[in-house]
């Protein structure tokens, strides 16, 4: 009876144990019917890249100016007299030695006329003498005291002249008759304004620069204006100042720019772009702009492996449009869609952008 009671045990135990070694067989074996599935690998994320290679973009100085002529001249009488003519409106393109105003002529003429009637006497008076002494019949003081009488006829005549001259008031360049305070019947003394002449062919951009920024600006060099109005143009860097303004610690410079159609007025707002070196840069929206877990401001790009690398934005230029960025792969693969829903790192699934990211515009 003890006999069966052990071989029924041992019997039960056989048994059990080939239960339990059938279970790990088929769970770990070959996958037949009865095995439990693998669970499925997360799917990688999708994300829009584009395929970009780096440009040429100079890096620039921009600051805000303003249109100015290159020359400004307060014409003012050099005489006394009334004003009997009127030569140009305010506005009117003047030439080199047009006539703005003319004054009256008074008694000048009378003068003319006595001054040189004199200069005929003191000229016989000092032949005459010279013939005298040349046969040494007057002394040589006397000579030179007839020269003398001439010389200051001379002079006399030169100084009517010159004031006649200056009863015509001209344009002493090419430019515009911006304006004019005296009308027809005004009088008129020495040092009275007259007009105020301005030349604006060419014309020049005025801006002030920071004294960090100054010392990489050059006479000579290159430059870009662009008006408010619209227009824009070339021009060459006439003046750096070498004197600091004492409270804003900046530096005037003066960009000149043709003018030939007079487009240009003096006082206009004109944005003033100085190039100062030259790098390789990408064109990007800046909706791809995103941030590190660090709050870093950057771009992501798809690297080996398509993976995530971030690179903190190095912005150069931008505006509303497209921001410059450099410190880029000189080919890049820019992550222009989805890149705020994947990390530094991460393996992604790359999807072509087709679309360009910003337009032609340089």
């Amino acid at each position: 009876m003890r006999v069966s009671s052990w071989w029924f045990s041992l019997a039960v135990v056989a048994g059990v144990s080939g239960w339990m070694a059938s279970g790990l067989l088929s769970h770990h074996g070959d996958g037949s019917a009865g095995a439990a599935p693998a669970p499925a690998a997360a799917p990688l994320t999708k994300v829009r890249v584009v395929e970009l290679e780096a440009e040429a973009k100079p890096i620039e100085i921009v600051v805000q100016g303003r249109t100015a002529a290159s020359r400004r001249v307060e014409i003012k009488a050099e005489t006394v007299g009334k004003v009997v003519e009127i030569g140009a409106e305010r506005g009117a393109r003047v030439r080199k030695g047009q006539l703005v105003a003319r004054l009256a002529m008074d008694d000048r003429q009378a003068r003319l006329e006595e001054a040189q009637a004199m200069v005929r006497q003191r000229q016989l008076d000092f032949e005459g003498g010279k013939q005298l002494a040349e046969k040494g019949y007057r002394p040589e003081i006397k000579l030179a005291e007839a020269r003398a009488a001439l010389e200051s006829a001379r002079a006399a005549l030169a100084r009517i002249e010159l004031d006649i001259q200056r009863t015509q008031i001209r344009a002493p360049f090419d430019g515009v008759l911006d304006q004019r305070p005296v009308e027809v019947g005004d009088y008129v003394k020495d040092g009275s304004p007259v007009a105020m002449v301005v030349d604006l062919a060419p014309a020049i951009v005025m801006a002030q620069i920071s004294e960090r920024e100054v010392g990489q600006i050059k006479v000579g060099q290159t430059g870009r204006t662009k008006l408010v109005t619209g227009a824009a143009m070339d021009g060459i860097v006439r003046y750096v100042g070498a004197v600091g303004d004492a409270a804003t610690r900046t530096f005037k410079v003066e960009l000149e720019v043709p003018n030939a159609d007079g487009r240009i007025v003096d006082g206009v707002t004109a944005e003033l772009r100085l190039p100062v070196a030259q790098t390789f840069a990408h064109a990007l929206p800046p909706s791809v702009l995103t941030l590190d877990d660090l709050g870093r401001v950057g771009i992501k790009l798809v690297g080996e492996g398509d993976r995530v690398v971030f690179v903190p934005a190095q912005v150069i230029a931008g505006d509303a449009e497209r921001v410059w960025v450099g410190g880029l792969p000189r080919s890049a693969r820019v992550i222009a869609v989805g890149q705020e829903f994947v990390k530094d790192g991460e393996r992604v699934a790359p999807q072509p952008l087709a679309l360009p990211l910003v337009g032609s515009r340089s």
